[in-house]
């Protein structure tokens, strides 16, 4: 009995001790004022940060739009040049196809009267021979149809050039070379024809035009930059290969000139 008591103590006391071991053991936490204060701070510092870097962001972010829309002026200001240079491209060839018309009818009066006066003088085997003049309705006839292909090409031109309506120029300038099919005029129809679905990206058009007055015309004044944008027009339509063939000739027929140095520009894209 004594033994049981004696056990049962020291179990006791052994339990005891082993208890308050753990419990001295275990850590405390105190969570004090400053601990708390501290990372309340952190977090503000991490917020302002963040803060700091969207403000740069969007600084940068509208440095950059302000870079763009100056970018979008300077553009538009170049676009703006582009046109009045090809305006007055227009303008002038328009001119030199009026001053060409103009010394042909000259050229034609000229001869005229010089035939005239032989009649009259009898001279007609020295200044012009009687089988090269027409009869008096041929000439009124010839002189009548040059001042109405005259006006009708004006006309249409005039549509591109000073009402700038291209849409409207189409169809006259279609009418005009079936109406006058051996007039001086056709192939600067054709060419203005092809110019403008060149410019419209309707390449298709653009190559049958131009493809007329390459094939059918090539003592054209136009003939340089007719093959020069039947070239260009080859290459945006997938065919490379005609489209390096034409502009290659550009380069060797009309070495030295704008056509050309365009067709070798062009030429070292392909």
């Amino acid at each position: 009995m004594e033994n049981k008591t004696l056990l049962s103590t020291m179990v006791g006391a052994g339990l005891l001790t082993m208890s308050s071991s753990l419990f001295a053991q275990a850590p405390v936490v105190n969570l004090s004022d400053n601990d708390l204060a501290t990372k309340v701070a952190n977090l503000e510092r991490v917020v302002q940060s963040r803060t700091r870097s969207q403000q740069r962001v969007q600084e940068q972010i509208n440095d950059l739009q302000t870079e763009l829309s100056g970018i979008r002026g300077k553009i538009e200001e170049q676009n703006f040049q582009i046109e009045k240079i090809l305006q007055r491209q227009r303008e002038l060839l328009l001119a030199f196809d009026i001053q060409s018309q103009q010394l042909q009818e000259a050229a034609t009066k000229s001869n005229n009267d010089i035939g005239a006066v032989s009649l009259v003088t009898g001279k007609t085997a020295t200044v012009n021979p009687p089988a090269q003049q027409p009869n008096a309705n041929v000439l009124a006839d010839s002189s009548g149809m040059v001042q109405t292909e005259a006006q009708a090409y004006r006309a249409a031109v005039d549509l591109i050039l000073k009402q700038r309506d291209t849409k409207a120029a189409v169809p006259k300038l279609e009418a005009f070379a079936a109406e006058f099919p051996d007039s001086k005029f056709k192939p600067n129809a054709h060419y203005w024809l092809g110019q403008i679905h060149y410019n419209n990206r309707t390449w298709t058009k653009a190559k049958e035009q131009f493809g007329i007055l390459v094939s059918q015309y090539p003592d054209s004044n136009k003939i340089a930059d007719a093959t020069l944008k039947l070239g260009i027009t080859e290459k945006n339509l997938g065919n490379t290969s005609a489209a390096r063939d034409l502009l290659a000739k550009v380069v060797s027929a009309y070495a030295n000139s704008t056509s050309a140095k365009l067709a070798q520009e062009q030429l070292n894209l392909l």
